[in-house]
């Protein structure tokens, strides 16, 4: 059985140095190409005899399955590429911080093609937004729901895309509104009923941590999930790629693979 041929779109990033060290542990999968941006220092640089260029076309056509932790210009430049590509490349993408706008475009272009979309590619994660759901469901009539969530001093988007999603989790339980409000410094701001607070803080090394809080009358649930270790990222990011490579075109989540 031949193996799965990935690319990776920005490996010299925290994300993509990671899945190259992880692809040594999984038989089916080899390494076929590196792309990143024109002007970046790393072009012409090997990793694993792979020289790293910055032609989508290259990437694509010697890619059976893309992997991608860029920026959102750079995640729908190469949603473009494949579109307009004749080879059926796949796209596993964790690239968060995009506007409203970027989001239509994305939809857009992802219209028949294979692409797996997740924030974040950890399985505790992705259980995490399943019980915050649940809980969403039962408790958000009755509770005040806030968001904290923790990342290291170099992250750059505030809020995380996890928190993002963890938010949409929330109302898709609640069955109803919920309005992101920011806390920041504010002198005379009382609580209402239907918004979600965000707070985030960047410090240190810290991987990664959420935490969705339901407070009621006399008392509290939290849910949180800690990442430790960012293997996690990587190996989530890989297994979603085996998997996405054999599934028909769609727009996917790490759900629908637990799933």
């Amino acid at each position: 059985m031949s193996k799965i041929k990935l690319g990776i779109f920005g490996p010299s990033g925290r994300m993509g140095q990671d899945i190259v060290k992880q692809i040594t542990h999984f038989d089916d999968i080899e390494l076929s190409a590196l792309c990143e941006k024109e002007d970046h220092p790393s072009i012409n640089e090997k990793i694993n005899d792979i020289k790293i260029d910055s032609d989508l076309k290259n990437l694509i056509k010697n890619s059976d399955v893309i992997i991608d932790f860029t920026k959102p210009k750079a995640t729908l430049s190469l949603l473009a590429e494949i579109k307009i590509s004749d080879k059926n490349t796949a796209l596993v993408t964790g690239t968060t911080g995009f506007s409203k706008e970027d989001e239509i475009k994305f939809s857009e272009l992802c219209d028949g093609l294979k692409v797996l979309r997740s924030f974040n590619m950890s399985l505790g994660v992705n259980m995490l937004k399943t019980l915050v759901n649940i809980s969403s469901k039962n408790l958000s009539e009755i509770s005040d729901i806030e968001i904290l969530e923790y990342h290291h001093n170099r992250k750059r988007d505030v809020p995380s895309g996890t928190a993002l999603s963890l938010f949409g989790s929330i109302k898709d339980g609640a069955g109803s509104e919920k309005n992101i409000v920011y806390r920041t410094e504010d002198n005379d701001r009382i609580r209402k009923r239907n918004e979600v607070g965000f707070s985030s803080i960047r410090g240190g090394d810290v991987v990664g941590e959420h935490s969705v809080f339901f407070f009621m009358d006399g008392e509290r649930i939290e849910l949180t999930h800690k990442a430790s270790d960012r293997k996690i990222f990587s190996v989530g990011a890989l297994k979603a790629s085996i998997w996405l490579h054999k599934e028909k075109p769609g727009l996917y989540s790490i759900l629908d693979m637990i799933e």
